[in-house]
């Protein structure tokens, strides 16, 4: 299968500087993808996304990365954005086979992957499982997600991390109150229009100016119990490249449950350690879990300098 090269009809992502839209047909399904680097001259780097979130939350990162050398192109995974929404394949298995699809269409020559939260786990199980046809990535990031397993939590069932990480009941609200809750004071973080932008891409907005999730909510249930079942700690032995951890530490004084949840990655790195041959990781404090979007510029310059350091970027 080809590559559908024509633009997307949404002007919030064609206005994007040096960015290009794309359609790539893979495992059935057409994938919207956003691509970096024209000339194609740096490093493949495939960017995966978080649970319920769009390729445009590395819109602020990716051409910093394109400038150091990197070839970045994100996708909408299944279910999200503006790729296909079919009634099943929310898995760990069908969704990697879409990426593994997606790197033959288009020829990505062992890439980098770069995943956050969800998408770093995902990056892991390739790190560990390979690309397909014996390939396997030349390095992996795996950014506040990745190292550890949601049943690891002090007393967790399915049960009870269902209920804990369940999308809230957004469907129908106004577009407007949207935006006033992802701006609200007491939130660790204050985004600015792109940042509010972007994540309102999350959602369609309807005629009538409600909003609905683009990830709907059975699918977004399916693939929370997928990541609940990975094994990730049983993956750390089988990943043969370079890995670049990245994890938030949110600011003091904390709630209980980002307590428990640092603690949950501090954890699965003391693990990762151990299993991972080339393994580097970097703390970013007084930050929140979406490091893309709060932190984009650091972000690159921590992703750069280490792929620079193992040789992954192509040469000037």
């Amino acid at each position: 299968m080809g590559v559908d090269l024509r633009a997307h009809a949404t002007p919030a992502v064609s206005q994007v500087a040096g960015m290009r839209s794309v359609v790539v047909l893979a495992n059935g399904l057409k994938l919207h993808g956003m691509r970096w680097d024209e000339q194609g001259a740096g490093t493949p780097t495939l960017l995966l996304h978080g649970l319920a979130s769009n390729a445009r939350i590395w819109e602020r990162t990716a051409p910093m990365l394109a400038l150091g050398g990197l070839a970045p192109i994100a996708l909408d995974l299944r279910g999200h954005g503006l790729s296909d929404k079919p009634d099943e394949g929310y898995d760990w298995a069908t969704v990697t086979e879409d990426i593994r699809a997606a790197v033959r269409t288009l020829g990505l020559d062992r890439p980098i992957v770069v995943g956050h939260s969800w998408g770093a786990g995902l990056a892991l199980h390739l790190a560990a499982a390979g690309l397909g046809g014996g390939a396997r990535p030349r390095g992996v990031v795996v950014i506040d997600g990745g190292i550890s397993q949601l049943d690891d939590l002090p007393g967790a069932t399915w049960e009870r991390v269902s209920e804990l990480l369940a999308p809230p009941p957004l469907a129908g609200m106004r577009r407007e109150e949207l935006l006033r809750r992802l701006s609200d004071p007491s939130r660790r973080w204050q985004p600015d229009a792109q940042s509010l932008d972007i994540t309102l891409a999350n959602f369609e907005v309807l005629p009538d100016d409600t909003v609905r999730p683009r990830l709907a909510r059975d699918h977004h249930m399916r693939l929370l119990r997928s990541l609940y079942d990975f094994r990730a700690y049983e993956s750390f032995g089988d990943v043969r490249c370079p890995m670049l951890v990245i994890s938030a530490r949110p600011p003091a004084p904390r709630r209980l449950e980002e307590e428990a949840h640092l603690r949950l990655k501090e954890r699965g790195l003391e693990r990762a350690r151990e299993a991972i041959a080339d393994l580097t990781a970097v703390w970013m404090d007084d930050t929140v879990h979406d490091i893309p979007l709060q932190r984009p510029q650091d972000l690159a310059q921590t992703v750069l300098p280490w792929a620079a350091e193992r040789r992954l970027v192509a040469p000037a």
